[in-house]
């Protein structure tokens, strides 16, 4: 037993020291110093593409009794067993060399010769590498539906010899806050609005052929978004009214409507009717645009007052009001062409009401010297103004007046009221009276929140924004009266002849 163990315990270090010098002689793949300089042959590494041939060479300096090559490990052929068939496409020459043919990506790799003869034993180390073009893809890949305020990634996996390098783009524009991340394999979005809708991409590029480019189309939901063609509709008992809302939502949403906080009742009295709008099909037409309609067919008193349109999705609701009224429409100032005096104005108004208009309540104060370009704290002087009998729904009036200091600046506003109550306040208009005077460039228009584009016709009296001087002609009463006569015809005339001109 003794015997046993100690002449095993004497075998391990023998066993120890030769191991070495039998693993060498399967194969050394070291490919040291001493083995190059067994070698005609120079380590090789190849750059092709692909359905190329390639050579890789294995000359000794002496004669060798077999040679075998063998890939990342793997053997390949071997000339002492000629009886088995190399792999497809690999030819094993007489001098040692091997050829690979038509070459395929799989055939990167590191390529081992080795070479035997009596007394020595050398390897040598080439190399392939096959280029081809980059291939693409991302994960997610289709299409993504997601809301504002959620966070994703998507990756990009890419292939290719040599490496592509990756870049990203959204609707065609490179995203250049990842500039400084070149060959960024994924990236992580936060939707932050609508405007991220679109095609994410990941794009490819390594110099051989075309570059490659996949991606992942984004559709961002949101909540309804509202717009009203009309906040305010007039009308009168009888008439035929139409209220409308229009909803921009993903995904589609749906619309109730709603009178004084009442879901509204729909049938032979009042019915509702949707159109689509959107008609084309681009890169965000998967939004739905959509134009709702309640149409009251005879208007009841019952029926006026104020109509709240509520859509939602899955993502939230939004809601507008729209109010149908019999009230007259906001009076507007038309552009005074006569000659002011300097203590007197003439003002002109025009107004639309489906009732007969009783009164108008004209309101007018001075403004300071000192606060001509600073808004207006003093009180309005308010005149009540019976109005006249016309034909048709469209009012216009003309009122003077009388008594105001000369070379001044006033502003002024009047309202409309028929049986249904006081139309909304007209703008705010200023004018100066005859006299020197300097009008800055200041739009109290701006405080309403109106849009100034047409105040130059339409709303504007005697504004400028230089020096001018007002003649200075001083009228009676009477003729004063007359004037304001002769002023109104005058003034319809235009408006019918500007009318005729601008259709």
């Amino acid at each position: 037993m003794c015997a046993t163990k100690c002449s095993i315990d004497l075998l391990i270090p023998l066993i120890l020291l030769l191991l070495p010098r039998l693993i060498s002689s399967e194969l050394n793949f070291n490919n040291d110093l001493d083995n190059n300089q067994k070698f005609k042959s120079i380590p090789t590494t190849i750059k092709t593409y692909e359905n190329d041939t390639v050579l890789l060479p294995c000359y000794s300096d002496t004669p060798f009794q077999y040679v075998r090559w063998h890939r990342d490990n793997v053997p390949l052929v071997d000339s002492r067993h000629p009886e088995v068939l190399p792999p497809e496409r690999i030819v094993l020459w007489s001098n040692g060399s091997l050829q690979v043919s038509n070459v395929k990506a799989e055939d990167t790799g590191d390529y081992y010769c080795e070479i035997m003869s009596n007394s020595n034993q050398a390897v040598q180390l080439h190399a392939i590498e096959v280029q081809y073009a980059p291939s693409v893809a991302t994960e997610p890949s289709g299409v993504l539906e997601l809301a504002i305020g959620a966070t994703f990634e998507v990756v990009c996996l890419a292939q290719g010899v040599p490496q592509p390098a990756i870049s990203w783009r959204l609707n065609g524009n490179t995203l250049d806050q990842y500039s400084n991340a070149a060959n960024r394999q994924s990236h992580i979005f936060e939707i932050k609005s609508r405007s991220m809708a679109g095609l994410i991409e990941c794009l490819a590029v390594n110099g051989v052929g075309q570059p490659a480019v996949a991606g992942v189309q984004l559709h961002v939901l949101f909540a309804p978004e509202l717009s009203l063609p009309q906040s305010v509709v007039y009308t009168k008992v009888g008439d035929r009214a139409q209220l409308e809302c229009i909803v921009e939502s993903a995904p589609l949403a749906t619309l109730q409507w709603f009178h004084h906080g009442v879901p509204v009742h729909m049938g032979a009295q009042i019915s509702s009717q949707e159109t689509e709008l959107r008609v084309s099909h681009s890169q965000d037409g998967y939004v739905s645009l959509v134009k709702h309609a309640l149409l009251v067919r005879k208007v009841r008193d019952s029926d006026m007052g104020q109509y709240e349109c509520r859509a939602s999705n899955a993502i939230g609701f939004k809601s507008a009001t729209v109010e149908l009224t019999g009230r007259p429409m906001p009076c507007v100032f038309k552009i005074n062409p006569g000659t002011q005096s300097s203590t007197s104005h003439v003002l002109v108004w025009q107004t639309e009401s489906m009732l007969p208009i009783m009164e108008f309540k004209l309101k007018f104060r001075q403004i300071p010297s000192a606060n001509l370009t600073k808004p207006i704290r003093t009180n309005w002087t308010e005149l009540t103004i019976p109005a006249q009998v016309t034909i048709g729904p469209i009012y216009i009036t003309s009122y003077t007046l009388h008594g105001l200091q000369p070379a001044s600046l006033f502003e002024v506003s009047v309202l409309a009221r028929n049986s249904f109550g006081w139309s909304d306040n007209s703008k705010i208009v200023r004018f100066a009276t005859g006299g020197e005077v300097e009008l800055p460039n200041y739009s109290t228009e701006s405080e309403m929140q109106y849009d100034a584009t047409e105040e130059a016709f339409d709303n504007e009296i005697t504004q400028r924004s230089h020096v001018f001087t007002a003649s200075m002609i001083h009228n009676g009463d009477g003729v004063g009266r007359a004037y304001s006569v002769f002023l109104a015809y005058i003034t319809i005339a235009l408006q019918t002849c500007l009318a005729m001109h601008y259709t």
